[in-house]
């Protein structure tokens, strides 16, 4: 068994990464070429992609990207907005050789790293697959943070005739689809990068609104030009006499799809209009062959997103960011969590609660 570190500039090793994400349909689009294509000047990033072979076949991946800067490198398999995934692997694989690639892999990701000078190597947990021991294991990471994200499993939400369950037993959410409904809205999927940008506006302002930073217009273009054409994107907009009452950008591979940005339009917000976006993306999740429709994560527990979420039939997955240290942690104390903001926007560095506590503690849990 050996790992390949790719160049996307070397056209042959490009194609086999790119062979090997289509045949693993429960990777995360995050793990793609495609993505990397649309993020990695963002950073700027660097693409460090990592091919595991054996036994004549490229079995798994692990894409990674190394953020420069002049307080200190980092490595991370999760730069900019909606991360998912570190190593993904073809299905059928054994235990025995499952830990055999994870152990190649994460070894490899540690030796870039250190080749690179970075303080710090961030990889993050699948959350249908239950591989953080394999983390501990082999990373022997230096910090743990565990988070949660909701899934709705498509195919306990619908019925064989194509019925979706949850309506007939939740009140709210049947309210709230008989509004939309009877809003007169236009629902349906947009080609057009004009209409992408007056949803943005929608966004920033919603936004602004909730006291939240708005993502850019730069990232949801790269994503909507590169992953849309492709067959891995798609924006849903609700519409009402030419105006756009919600739009979500979504972003999918296979049996998993992300709700990668929702954001309504305040002024049609009595209406419902999320709730009809929702609706219609869940059936054309279905026609895809989508299992897991993943909401991602939410700012807590308590509050209103998780409940919208948890009311269509949403599970509750946990994951994880697995930290490395290859630096003293004085020196990402004397950078601290308002450095970390300014200098790595967008780039997980290392669990915010790990200052709070000093960086005395290892393991942290989001609220």
């Amino acid at each position: 068994m050996d790992v390949v570190e790719i160049d996307f500039r070397d056209a042959a090793l490009a194609a086999r990464y790119d062979r090997l994400f289509a045949a693993c349909p429960d990777a995360f689009v995050q793990q793609s070429h495609s993505w990397c294509e649309a993020i990695c000047r963002l950073g700027p990033d660097r693409p460090l992609f990592l091919l595991c072979h054996d036994e004549g076949e490229d079995v798994a991946g692990l894409p990674l990207y190394l953020f420069e800067h002049d307080l200190g490198n980092v490595l991370t398999s999760v730069p900019q907005p909606g991360p998912m995934g570190g190593v993904f692997c073809r299905e059928g694989l054994s235990v025995e050789r499952m830990a055999e690639v994870y152990g190649n892999l994460l070894a490899a990701a540690a030796r870039i790293a250190q080749r690179h000078g970075c303080m710090t190597l961030s990889l993050i947990t699948n959350p249908f697959a239950d591989d953080l021991p394999l983390y501990e294991r082999f990373l022997q990471p230096d910090f743990v943070l565990e988070n949660f994200l909701q899934a709705i499993d498509l195919e306990k939400v619908f019925s064989p005739a194509g019925e979706f369950l949850p309506v007939a037993r939740r009140n709210n959410l049947s309210r709230n689809l008989r509004k939309s409904g009877e809003a007169g809205f236009t629902v349906g999927l947009c080609q057009l990068p004009e209409r992408l940008r007056d949803w943005h506006a929608i966004h920033v302002q919603r936004h602004t609104e909730l006291g939240a930073t708005p993502l850019s217009l730069e990232l949801f273009e790269k994503l909507f030009t590169v992953l849309v054409p492709r067959g891995q994107a798609g924006l849903i907009l609700v519409e009402k006499d030419g105006q756009i009452a919600s739009g979500c950008l979504f972003v999918y591979h296979h049996r998993i799809m992300d709700v990668f940005m929702l954001s309504v339009n305040s002024a049609w917000e009595e209406h419902a209009p999320n709730f009809a976006n929702v609706r219609f993306s869940l059936d054309w999740a279905r026609s895809l062959g989508v299992r897991q429709y993943n909401w991602q994560s939410s700012t807590s527990r308590a509050g209103g997103v998780y409940r919208f979420k948890q009311q269509w039939g949403s599970v509750e997955y946990p994951y994880y960011f697995v930290t490395k240290l290859f630096c003293p942690i004085e020196r990402l104390r004397q950078i601290g969590p308002e450095g970390v903001r300014r200098h790595y926007p967008w780039h997980y560095v290392m669990p915010w609660q790990a200052f709070e506590s000093d960086c005395s503690a290892r393991s942290f849990r989001k609220p």
